[in-house]
């Protein structure tokens, strides 16, 4: 007989069965004997979590919750598939948190992306607090480059660029003083690139890492648009600065 999926819930989710899935995620070293309190909270959700990463779940299937199958691999009744293995292998030594920061980045780039292929319903304004901060892919949408920067960070359930918990507010000058500046050559995918000194004049998103970075620009009416760094840089002061969250290797 399959058991209830536990998950997070308000109010939260208890009782013996919670109790002996925290028994088993704290027997496979994934959740602190302190936590083991019958109650299905935050720290029991991400480690059922972490303990899906480990074993080689598909990301797309890496979720917070618990029920017969994660039961079934943690307890030895249900063997791995070979898939599940070779990642599981693959992930060996890579930290959770690194795997999250990848999967947020290609957020951050679908969602770039996104407002490529919405050109036509996304307007630049120069508008605060930014539209849209608190309705993901609501349009048409009026906003303008740190406005669009700050969007795909937002949609994606990244921190905040601006380092300010997404009050609106946010501009080139909070990029740049927020999030710590890196080397070309260090630049990977969500990244941010200004143009322009403090207080910066434009910023774009990184879809494409590499010697000419590819870029998502949101700078005037027909944007957001991809386009090569090399490309914009043409039209921007000579001043640039990529630009990574202080969270993020």
């Amino acid at each position: 007989m399959a058991t209830r999926t536990l998950h997070l819930a308000n109010p939260l989710m208890h009782g013996p069965d919670v109790r002996a899935a925290q028994q088993t995620l704290h027997n496979h070293g994934f959740l602190a004997k302190t936590d083991i309190d019958g109650s299905f909270g935050p720290h029991t959700a991400s480690a059922c979590t972490l303990a899906k990463y480990k074993l080689g779940y598909p990301s797309a299937a890496i979720k917070p919750t618990y029920g017969d199958q994660l039961k079934g691999y943690l307890t030895g009744k249900l063997k791995l598939p070979r898939d599940y293995q070779e990642r599981e292998r693959a992930r060996s030594g890579v930290p959770y948190i690194v795997f999250e920061q990848q999967a947020l980045r290609q957020k951050i780039k679908s969602i770039a992306l996104w407002g490529v292929a919405n050109t036509a319903a996304i307007h630049y304004e120069q508008k605060r607090p930014i539209d849209g901060i608190n309705h993901p892919y609501e349009l048409p949408l009026y906003t303008d480059c740190s406005g669009f920067v700050t969007l795909c960070y937002r949609w994606a359930g990244a921190p905040d660029p601006n380092g300010r918990s997404f009050d609106g507010l946010g501009f080139t000058g909070t990029l740049l003083q927020h999030m710590h500046a890196i080397m070309l050559s260090q630049v990977k995918v969500g990244d941010v690139v200004v143009y322009g000194a403090y207080p910066g004049h434009h910023t774009c998103v990184v879809i494409e890492p590499g010697a000419d970075p590819l870029l998502v620009s949101h700078g005037q009416e027909g944007d957001p648009r991809e386009i090569r760094h090399s490309v914009e840089a043409r039209y921007q002061p000579n001043h640039v600065t990529w630009l990574r969250l202080p969270e993020w290797s």
